[in-house]
């Protein structure tokens, strides 16, 4: 008896024991490598063999989460820590929302080469002060740009040295902002990026002369390309972008894209396109702008017949919604191959001619989302003369619409995300709702998933009354389907 109750405390003592801290210290600094190293560090109180544990973490992230006075402080901590680390080699170097200015240039040069010094392979250099003047960016040093063991490289308010030499031949990963590139910029890091997969560029400008900027995004090897204009509305960039990636899978073109054009050649291999962007004009541009901007809209869906999935938002749907109306005794849009299209867009008046225009050249759709998000514009600053043609009824405007092909015979999903039982637009998701329960004949599902204000929010008792009684109007409506079921999430 007394050597079972001996055998039991053990085995209760072993139940206790701490099991992270018999973890190997390889897997502990590995963990530790996930943690901002701040907390990294206090993880060192907890005992004596913690104590340098961090130093030796795979990983290193800073977040300059103070205010503006303290930047100094958070310079200097920086390098203080980097003194302290012991470890030969490091895998992620992540310096984030740093308020660069010009006398932290010896700062940033130090924690730069301490990372190429231990063959760092992720590299992330945020640096978050947009408001200086682009000319006040850092500089990225040469040593950096010829660091061969990179294999993921994110910057911001960066610059390059006017000639730079591009030598990533391991890259697979890139991510540039807040930046002011050439074409001759861009072919340099495409040359030099032989294994390039990835490629981000946001709040970005391609400097050049109107009429002379082409800038050619042309890769064998990337599969996944973002090009985000951010929100600077009045961007002087003119340029003409052209891509030729045979192997790209992966589209998206988003933010505002003020003067810029696209020309898709050779993306045989796409099978997700996002067109979330916006094209904005000056005054003076007005009278031009509808021919304009239909133009660079139409020449990238006629490039895109191809690919299975396509999202679109509230601009090209209202520039659609105008070539449908102002155009009506034209061809037929091409007919495209898409199984899934997704709307970006919170449905008003000015998109529906354009949700008919694309449920109508997409003959095989299988699935469609709406995703109601809020818009910044409520429809396009076209001529006053144009508002007119918008002159319908939007309450008839589903009624007067006969059935689309892909509604007869391949639509099966609907999902409609962030619905509110109470909104202005109400009415356009309701009437686009019953016209599509009512001629989507092989319909098998309509998702209707509910927008929450906040994580775990309940609903009021008024709120869920009011869900519930457009709930029960939607069940109400007639389907054509017999198989279909309406589900609400």
């Amino acid at each position: 008896m007394e050597e079972r109750s001996n055998s039991n405390c053990v085995c209760t003592k072993r139940h206790n024991l701490d099991r992270i801290s018999d973890l190997p210290d390889s897997i502990l600094h590995h963990i530790l490598s996930f943690l901002p190293t701040e907390e990294a560090i206090e993880a060192s109180y907890l005992s004596k063999r913690w104590n340098w544990l961090w130093t030796f973490a795979s990983g290193l992230s800073f977040y300059d989460h103070q205010d503006s006075e303290h930047v100094t402080d958070f310079a200097v901590y920086v390098c203080k820590t980097l003194h302290l680390y012991r470890s030969h080699k490091l895998d992620k170097f992540h310096i984030t929302d740093f308020r660069y200015t010009p006398r932290f240039e010896c700062y940033v040069d130090y924690w730069v080469d301490f990372a190429t010094a231990h063959n760092v392979e992720n590299l992330y250099l945020e640096l978050g002060n947009t408001e200086i003047p682009n000319y006040d960016y850092y500089k990225l040093s040469q040593s950096l740009c010829t660091h061969s063991s990179l294999k993921t490289l994110a910057l911001g308010c960066c610059k390059f040295e006017p000639k730079p030499r591009i030598r990533w031949t391991s890259l697979k990963v890139l991510c540039i902002g807040y930046a002011r590139l050439t074409r001759d910029m861009i072919r340099k890091i495409l040359l030099g990026s032989p294994a390039l997969t990835d490629l981000r560029l946001y709040n970005f400008e391609f400097q050049g002369k109107e009429g002379k900027n082409v800038v050619t995004i042309n890769s064998t090897s990337l599969q996944k390309l973002e090009l985000d204009g951010g929100k600077d509305l009045w961007s002087e960039d003119f340029s003409v972008v052209v891509i030729s990636a045979p192997n790209l899978r992966s589209l998206s073109i988003s933010g505002f894209m003020y003067r810029r054009r696209f020309r898709l050649k050779n993306v045989s291999s796409l099978v997700e396109a996002k067109l979330c962007f916006e094209r904005t004009m000056t005054d003076y541009e007005r009278e031009s702008c509808y021919s304009k901007n239909r133009s660079v809209l139409t020449k990238l869906l006629e490039s895109l017949l191809h690919v299975p999935k396509i999202t679109i938002s509230t601009w090209g749907l209202q520039v659609l919604s105008l070539l449908t109306i102002l155009e009506v005794t034209t061809l037929p849009s091409p007919l495209a191959e898409r199984k899934c299209l997704v709307l970006d867009t919170e449905l008003n008046k000015w998109d529906l001619p354009g949700i008919t225009n694309l449920l109508q050249s997409s003959p095989d759709l299988e699935k469609l989302v709406v995703n109601l998000v809020p818009s910044c514009n409520s429809k396009l600053e076209f001529k006053p003369e144009f508002v007119n043609d918008y002159n319908f009824d939007h309450e008839e405007f589903w009624k007067s619409k006969s059935t689309f092909e892909c509604l007869s015979l391949h639509l099966k999903t609907v999902e409609i995300v962030g619905f509110k039982a109470k909104c202005f637009g109400l009415s356009f998701v309701l009437g686009f709702v019953q016209f599509l329960l009512k001629h989507a004949r092989v319909l098998e599902k309509m998702v209707i998933y509910e927008k929450r204000e906040a994580t775990n929010q309940t609903p009021t008792l008024v709120e869920a009354h009011e869900f519930l009684q457009v709930t029960q109007l939607i069940l109400s409506y007639q389907k054509s389907s017999p198989n279909a079921v309406v589900m609400f999430i």
